[in-house]
């Protein structure tokens, strides 16, 4: 007797599901992550986040057909939405995020799509990111201190459908003003001068003591005191003493030299800085392998790596902190998976900006 066919199916799709090879859907979707609380320690489902919410329904509206996203292989896509804390709570509104990612079959789980909790450790293969209000989504932190927060600019790359485009990330925002400005020459040198002046202080600090003269005397006093206890430690100290003071003329020689370069390092920052004229401490600060970090002639003709800080004139609303004011749409940056780029870079580029530009309010 021949076994039946539906029987024979059966058996078979239970156990490749036993053994955790079901196949999925190609780019069939898992169910969204949520992150349920926010920076702010408020559940992400808040009244206060609504606009938030309602402009992130938009994105997952419009991501969920991409046929960029739907055409990438060996995928399982996956929504994530969260909602972020503001740089300057008390003058910048709310941020948030909804990540479209794809992950590859080894964050897959067994059921026919899903994705397992861990997939964010092995990284998306792919994938599109929206930003809400996050002026910094494309720029990396630099130098920073009480007076100065500065970031390194992403580099120019080219627009989607003209909006200006860094990293990768088309920057939306009302009448295409960024949140960020240039750092000057002079805001950058003060700001090294300051640096240079704590480094002095610390190594002051640091060596306070070390610089103390060696109280000989008193060592020979205690090798004199213990030598009728045991004579052969009351030698090795008498000796080390005296070794330590032989030398301590040559180390802190040296200690002081190092200290002076420090001196050195300073001054040369303020004459550098007195040397410059009001136009040229203005000029935008660009930065190079240069004394100062500035560039060098032969870096001049290279593409600048400009030094930027948040605009402290940009319209943030800081009393409704719900309006949506800026909108960072980011392809990935996908050095583990290049194959991957160029089809997820025409996935952002078919998104409808008019659609992501009428949520600004």
């Amino acid at each position: 007797m021949r076994p039946c066919p539906t029987l024979m199916n059966g058996l078979l799709a239970a156990t490749l599901l036993l053994a955790g090879v079901v196949r999925a859907e190609p780019n069939c979707w898992a169910a969204n992550v949520v992150e349920p609380i926010s920076a702010e320690d408020r559940p992400i489902h808040h009244p206060a986040y609504k606009p938030m919410n309602a402009a992130m329904d938009v994105v997952e509206a419009m991501v969920r057909p991409n046929p960029g996203l739907l055409a990438l292989p060996e995928v399982r896509l996956r929504l994530k939405r969260a909602v972020l804390g503001a740089i300057d709570a008390q003058r910048m509104p709310h941020e948030a995020v909804i990540h479209a990612q794809g992950f590859g079959p080894k964050a897959w789980g067994r059921g026919p799509c899903e994705v397992i909790p861990q997939a964010e450790r092995l990284g998306p293969r792919a994938g599109i990111s929206v930003f809400i209000n996050a002026p910094t989504a494309t720029m990396n932190r630099w130098e920073h201190d009480e007076q100065l927060v500065t970031y390194l600019e992403g580099e120019l790359t080219p627009s989607f459908q003209g909006w200006p485009t860094y990293r990768e990330c088309a920057v939306i925002s009302k009448e295409r003003r960024l949140p960020w400005i240039p750092v000057t020459v002079g805001e950058m040198l003060a700001y090294f001068e300051r640096d240079q002046q704590r480094k002095l202080a610390d190594w002051d600090r640091s060596h306070e003591r070390t610089l103390q003269p060696f109280d000989l005397a008193a060592a020979e006093r205690e090798a004199a005191r213990i030598s009728g206890q045991n004579a052969q430690a009351a030698e090795l100290m008498l000796k080390v003493a005296r070794q330590r003071k032989q030398a301590e003329a040559s180390h802190h020689g040296q200690l002081r030299a190092l200290r002076q370069r420090q001196v050195d390092e300073l001054e040369q920052l303020r004459a550098t800085r007195g040397a410059m004229s009001a136009a040229e401490l203005a000029q935008p600060y660009y930065l190079g392998t240069g004394r100062h970090r500035l560039p060098t002639a032969a870096e001049a003709a290279r593409p600048p790596k400009r030094i930027v800080k948040l605009d402290p004139s940009f319209p943030w609303d800081g009393k409704n902190r719900s309006r949506i004011q800026l909108i960072t749409v980011c392809a990935p940056q996908l050095e583990r998976s290049p194959g991957y780029h160029p089809p997820m870079r025409d996935a952002v580029a078919a998104l409808d900006f008019a659609s992501l530009a009428a949520l600004l309010n």
